[in-house]
Order: structure tokens, then C-alpha cells, then sequence
């Protein structure tokens, strides 16, 4: 009888290349797209395997009153651009598709519109040569999925990325460049009180098994030293939205350990997850959900977060 290895230890398996050369952050402006990305930072056929397994979300599909659906596009590129408060054109740069990337001094700002996690460690890894060592997650969904669901069909990268994220191994060890225990974990979600657009399927705050349930809130999370010493931090802005997530989670945004976890790490990733910031998990219609201008607000004020000088 073989042994059981998990999919992301074989088909869902991704090993980074050595970079021997130096590090260059690309000129501002510039755009690329996460297929080079993937060749440059993954061994030879790594890259293509990845596209081949992971899926990536088309983008919403609001129609304006012309008939054009302007965010229809899969979030395939990435764009480097100057660190500055964000205005509504660049949100609606992120909407269609095109992830924005800002850098101030040793810190990164990551702004998504799907949860792309592993574009990001790629992307981050080629052009700094760095890898991180933990991860505060907040997040109303999980994000992590099981080892059957993997083997069973192509997953969707923004609903998978905590489970692949075990794939993909680092070049000199073939350890993952984060494992399940490497992740703090906080999600909140309303009691079925509380009526939110969508459908709530149960599973979408599914953690592993040595997860405990009660630690998930934030107050709980925060009290565990690791959360305190994550170098990376990925906020989901539905965590924050619509105002019945903001009564669950704003005590999160006032703690001033979170001000000094915001204003220490290396990496920032905003996700603007923009068909849940209304509320639920499953969508007759993926469309913007919130209003823009709030999402807006919200990106704005936790990118402040921690910034006690030159504030955006």
C-alpha cells in the first residue's frame, strides 16, 4: 500500500526556484502579469502546473448603464505604485483586475481585489528575495479548505490560499514557506439573528482541526504571543463589512497591540473581496455588493493603521 501524501506535498506541490541574482524592485509603473511572475520565482513546469490546478475568479460582473461590465477580468497583474492614500480611480483599477503594490521604507502594502495570497508570496519573493515567517489572517471566511476538496476539482486560489499555501516550498529546506501552524486566524461572523445578503454555507469558517473555535475572535486571537509576532498581516475588508461585521470586529481596529502589529510588518496584504461586503458566503450574482465609496473609506482607514507619522 503507497503512502498518503497530501495534495500539497504532490499535485498541488510548488517549489520556488534559488534566486542568485540580485533583487530589483521594478520602476514605478510597471505591470506584470502573475504568469511571468510564477516562471520566474517557481522550478521549470512548477509554473504551468499552477495555472493548470489553481483557478483564478473572473471578476464581478456589474453592467453600467451602457451595457459594459468593466470588471470582468481575472486579477492576473500586478502594478507598482506610489504610497499614498488611495482615491476611487484606483480602486477601480484593483476592481478590474490589476493588483496594486506600494512600498514605503521596509514595509509593503498589497492591495487585492480576490484573495490571491500565493500571487502575492511569488510576486513579493522575486522582487525582494524575502518569504515570510508568519501571517496574522483576519478574515469573516477561512479561507481553508480540506485535503478532499483539493483532489476533487480545480480550486479557486481566493477560496483555497491557506491550504495552498503549505504547496508552495521553500528552495533550500522543501519546507512550506507557511504551514497551518504558522497562520494566526481571527474571523467573526453575526448569529443567524441577523439577516445578511447572501447565503451562509457553514463551511466558510472551516479551520483545522487543532483550531479551537473559541480562539477565532479577535480579543482571543490577540492573546496568543505568536499573533504579535507575525512579519506579514492580511486584513479581508469583509471582516469589517457591512456594519453588522463593524459591531463584531471594530474593537480590533481601536487595540493598540494591532496599531503595533500594522506598524511593524514587512508585508500588508487588503483584500477588497467586493461580493461579500454586504454580508454572506454564496451569491446568486457576483457583484459589488457594498458601495464603493465605503469600501473605500475602509481600505484608507486600516492602511492608517499604526501610522503615528507621516500619515496617509
Amino acid at each position: 500500500m503507497s503512502e498518503w501524501r497530501r495534495p500539497t506535498d504532490d499535485a498541488y506541490a510548488f517549489e520556488l526556484r534559488a534566486l542568485d541574482e540580485a533583487r530589483a524592485i521594478p520602476p514605478m509603473g510597471a505591470v506584470q502579469h502573475i504568469r511571468d511572475v510564477a516562471r520566474r520565482a517557481l522550478v521549470d513546469g512548477d509554473a504551468r502546473r499552477l495555472g493548470d490546478r489553481v483557478q483564478a475568479w473572473a471578476g464581478p460582473e456589474d453592467m453600467t448603464a451602457s451595457g459594459d461590465q468593466p470588471f470582468i477580468a481575472p486579477q492576473d497583474r500586478l502594478v507598482e505604485r506610489p504610497w499614498q492614500r488611495l482615491a476611487l480611480a484606483d480602486l477601480d483599477e484593483v476592481l478590474c483586475g490589476t493588483a496594486r503594490v506600494m512600498r514605503r521604507g521596509s514595509q509593503t502594502d498589497y492591495v487585492l481585489r480576490d484573495h490571491h495570497m500565493l500571487d502575492v508570496v511569488l510576486y513579493h519573493y522575486v522582487t525582494t528575495g524575502t518569504l515570510p515567517s508568519r501571517l496574522f489572517h483576519a478574515d469573516r471566511h477561512s479561507d481553508f479548505c480540506r485535503d478532499g476538496y483539493l483532489l476533487r476539482r480545480v480550486p479557486a486560489q481566493a477560496a483555497t490560499w491557506w491550504t495552498l499555501l503549505e504547496g508552495i516550498k521553500r528552495p533550500d529546506s522543501g519546507m512550506p514557506v507557511l504551514g497551518e501552524n504558522d497562520v494566526a486566524f481571527t474571523t467573526a461572523q453575526p448569529g443567524p439573528e441577523v439577516q445578511l445578503a447572501g447565503r451562509d454555507v457553514g463551511a466558510s469558517v472551516r479551520v483545522p482541526w487543532w483550531v479551537n473555535p473559541a480562539d477565532l475572535p479577535w480579543p482571543r486571537a490577540l492573546e496568543r504571543p505568536e499573533a504579535l509576532e507575525c512579519d506579514w498581516v492580511s486584513l479581508d475588508l469583509d471582516y469589517f463589512q457591512p456594519l453588522e461585521q463593524l459591531a463584531l470586529t471594530k474593537g480590533l481596529l481601536r487595540d493598540p497591540r494591532f496599531h503595533g502589529l500594522m506598524a511593524g510588518a514587512k508585508v500588508r496584504v487588503f483584500v477588497l473581496s467586493p461580493q461579500f461586503t454586504a454580508g454572506g458566503d454564496v451569491l446568486e450574482h457576483w457583484t459589488i455588493a457594498g458601495r464603493r465609496h465605503a469600501s473605500l473609506r475602509m481600505l484608507n482607514l486600516v492602511r492608517g493603521m499604526g501610522m503615528r507619522t507621516r500619515p496617509l
